[in-house]
């Protein structure tokens, strides 16, 4: 009697041995969680959020450049100058020339200014290096012109009526007229123009007198309007408008190494200036 209910409890602990075993993990695979039959009551860890990708298009507001315009009116700045030459060599591979200057110059002043009315400037160099370049561009002033055009499409007619003594009434009649409207359009401004003065300096009254000599003489030079000061003859002229051609870019060169003063004026224009040599 004893036996079989030893048996009972005996198979009893060992399906409680078993069950446990398995609930824990030491027979089996258990639930897995490193076994812990607890692991459902664990907190669940979220995801960690992705940024989200914000597309920004920036707002901008496109302001036109406002497009210069000239006055037709004398501007009243004035510059009267005399620039020392310097040399300032700055090595260019390659020189915008009008003819057959090479590369391989180099760049001794490279000035932009505008001119207005009575505006001069000179610069004083000597030249040692031959050829010397002179290079001028130039851009001259707009102003706007008026002008009329007929409106082909705005024809209408007019009505007129006057007195007729011969009848003793009001006589009428109807004409056709036209409309004309007023456009403007930018040309170049007429008073633009620019003048270049070369001069050349003697320092020796021996080599001035000489000079003057193989010139002409003084009275052919000065009837001509080439001599300056006391010891200077000018030996190259150029420039735009005004006697010279409307081309916008001019080259000259000097091929006799000396003193040299450049001597240059202008109205309603910018000028570029580049001076260059070998």
């Amino acid at each position: 009697m004893m036996v079989p209910r030893l048996l009972s409890i005996l198979l009893v602990i060992v399906l409680v041995v078993v069950s446990v075993g398995y609930l824990t993990g030491a027979i089996g695979e258990g639930y897995g969680d490193s076994g812990n039959v607890f692991s459902f009551l664990s907190p669940t860890s979220s995801p960690t959020p992705l940024p989200t990708r914000v597309s920004v298009t920036p707002s901008v507001t496109s302001t036109p450049t406002a497009v210069p315009t000239w006055d037709t009116i004398p501007i009243s700045s004035q510059v009267n100058e005399i620039v020392t030459f310097t040399p300032t060599v700055t090595m260019t591979a390659a020189v915008p020339t009008m003819n057959d200057v090479t590369p391989a110059y180099v760049v001794h002043m490279d000035d932009t200014m505008q001119y207005n009315s009575s505006t001069e400037r000179m610069f004083e160099l000597d030249v040692v290096e031959v050829p010397f370049v002179l290079y001028f561009s130039f851009n001259p002033g707009k102003v706007k012109k008026m002008y009329l055009t007929k409106d082909a499409t705005s024809a209408n007619t007019v009505s007129y009526s006057s007195w007729n003594p011969a009848t003793g009434k009001y006589g009428s009649w109807s004409e056709t007229e036209s409309r004309y409207s007023v456009k403007s359009t930018d040309v170049i401004d007429p008073n633009a123009w620019f003048r270049i003065d070369v001069i050349r300096v003697y320092d020796d009254p021996k080599q001035y007198a000489d000079a003057v000599q193989l010139g002409g003489g003084k009275e052919k030079l000065a009837e001509k309007k080439l001599l300056y000061g006391d010891n200077g003859i000018i030996v190259k002229q150029d420039g735009y408008a005004r006697g010279y051609s409307s081309e916008v870019e001019k080259e000259l060169k000097l091929f006799s190494s000396g003193h040299y003063i450049i001597k240059v004026t202008g109205n309603q224009i910018v000028a570029n200036i580049q001076m260059l040599s070998p």
